[in-house]
């Protein structure tokens, strides 16, 4: 491991694709500390328990899961995770590039998504890293489609001049994949005014969904706040 890496916790819902990888032992030969198992209830259970830094969940489409989790397990088990408000970034790991399918696991509180395509796992372990300095992940097709296809009001960086003072406090929360009530209590603000301003950034910014609002302000070159 680098000097400037540190080990992580991490916990692993495992798939065939993580087994076949041998993706725990490789991040444990990497100086992280992993538990694994196959049970969606189970790994949920103990992300509340014993919480790790990251979790990481192999995804399969629905239907070909017959260990592991399939995409809608993986919806539920997000949206069972922000329900009772774990602190534990989500990362997860699948072949399904359905952009319907991303957006709605970054809705739910995902904080990477990766597809598996050519993943080793010593990107795994730089995704980890990634996660715990508090970036987001987006798979990387994702951006270059979002970049050759932008709207037709697409952003530049003058747009952030059309911002006021707090959407623009609020956009940095959105890019580091905070949801409504966590911005209003880091910015001492109702939830109802959060969700006010996400609604102008949407129009300001041309984006349909949380996750085109995050990517914009990424293209924009706008990061999270320190404090998340």
């Amino acid at each position: 491991m680098a000097a400037n890496q540190s080990a992580v916790r991490i916990s692993i819902l495992e798939g065939p694709w993580a087994a076949w990888q041998g993706l725990s032992d490789g991040l444990r030969g990497e100086g992280h500390s992993t538990s694994v198992t196959r049970d969606v209830r189970g790994f949920l259970d103990g992300l509340g328990t014993d919480p790790p830094q990251v979790a990481i969940l192999d995804v399969e489409s629905d239907g070909e899961a017959a260990i592991g989790c399939s995409v809608t397990e993986g919806l539920n088990l997000l949206r069972e995770a922000r329900k009772r408000r774990l602190e534990v970034r989500m990362l997860l790991l699948s072949a399904v590039s359905t952009p319907e399918v991303i957006s709605q696991c970054f809705d739910e509180g995902a904080s990477g998504y990766l597809f598996r395509a050519g993943l080793g796992v010593n990107a795994v372990s730089s995704a980890v890293q990634s996660l715990v300095r508090g970036e987001r992940l987006f798979p990387v097709q994702l951006l270059r489609n979002d970049f050759e296809h932008p709207p037709v009001t697409s952003p530049t960086a003058s747009v952030l001049l059309l911002l006021t003072q707090r959407e623009r406090e609020v956009l940095q929360y959105v890019a580091g994949g905070a949801d409504n009530l966590k911005i209003a209590a880091h910015l001492q603000i109702a939830e109802r005014t959060v969700k006010s301003h996400v609604t102008q950034l949407y129009r300001k910014l041309g984006a349909e969904n949380r996750t085109q609002l995050a990517l914009r302000a990424c293209h924009l070159g706008v990061r999270p706040p320190p404090d998340l």
